[in-house]
């Protein structure tokens, strides 16, 4: 301790400092009067709870929402098993051509791979890490990083038509050229160039506005994942899954069919699993769209 008149260290023995002794003030008491040390870091704030983020949480850990992950996850394993299996059993054929192909015989070996697309896999993590956010109970707000993921699919397929659509023009223009340089260009279908230059012309143009339309389509998911991970994060309500969403899945079903349809007449068993868990994922994820909107909907209308 120390002396609050001369500021000299007290004696240990409990005596009074010596400028009391002479002074006459014997006052060895330190000095009441501290201050409280400066905050130099703010609290954080306390983020409200709002009615969205119950419903967001009870919708992303509900038996719809696993049930789309679940499919969503063996539609893929399955496909990318039936992919390597097409994969040995093309190699074992080709392997068996070879060994019975004359030496100096040309012999090509052609095989297609189908591998499970990068936006398909980040998707399934989404799925999952919404599903394992929302079902954890010791808080009340959910993780964006599902959302997150499901942004980075749709800004992976905006570049992606984006250079395909630049492809589309580019290779537009130098046919255009070409045949206008060389009006009497020999086709390989076997019809008239007049009737072959339309059906390409068509073909151009039908690519070209789908791939137009797929941007656009992607561009406004982009829009409508922005707002749910803003809804995750400070309570909003979020927009609504456009209805194109849902065509567009129903469409899938449609592709989904004609796909297993063809595997069948080409006896490509192997890879008929994979299409039928493909419909059925593809039914419970607009089940699943549909009752998002329907809750989003009874959010609106109950102003929350």
């Amino acid at each position: 301790m120390y002396c609050t008149n001369c500021g000299r260290k007290l004696p240990e023995d409990g005596s009074p400092c010596i400028c009391g002794a002479q002074n006459g003030n014997f006052n060895t008491q330190p000095p009441q009067n501290f201050q409280a040390p400066p905050q130099y870091y703010a609290p954080p704030p306390v983020r409200p709870v709002t009615p969205v983020h119950g419903m967001l949480k009870r919708f992303a850990s509900s038996k719809l929402f696993f049930m789309c992950a679940l499919l969503f996850t063996v539609q893929m394993v399955v496909s990318a098993v039936s992919s390597v299996i097409e994969v040995f059993t093309v190699l074992q054929n080709q392997a068996y051509l070879l060994e019975r192909t004359p030496i100096g015989t040309n012999f090509n070996v052609e095989f297609n791979v189908n591998i499970v697309p990068v936006q398909n896999i980040l998707v399934l993590i989404g799925f999952w890490l919404l599903y394992a956010s929302a079902k954890k109970t010791d808080t009340p707000f959910m993780s964006t990083a599902g959302v997150t993921l499901f942004k980075v699919t749709e800004i992976l397929q905006i570049v992606g038509c984006g250079i395909f659509c630049g492809m589309l023009l580019l290779i537009g223009l130098l046919v255009l050229l070409a045949s206008s340089g060389t009006p009497n260009v020999t086709n390989y279908t076997g019809l008239p160039d007049n009737i072959a230059s339309l059906i390409m012309g068509v073909a151009f143009v039908v690519g070209l506005v789908l791939s137009v339309l797929l941007l656009l389509y992607s561009i406004k998911m982009l829009g409508v994942w922005t707002s749910l991970q803003r809804a995750i994060q400070v309570g909003v309500l979020p927009k609504k899954l456009p209805g194109y969403a849902l065509a567009l899945q129903e469409f899938s079903i449609f592709c989904d069919v004609a796909a297993m349809i063809a595997f069948f007449v080409l006896n490509a068993w192997i890879l008929i699993p994979g299409s039928l868990c493909g419909i059925a994922a593809r039914i419970y994820v607009i089940r699943c769209m549909a009752a998002y909107n329907r809750e989003v909907a009874g959010m609106e209308a109950g102003s929350f």
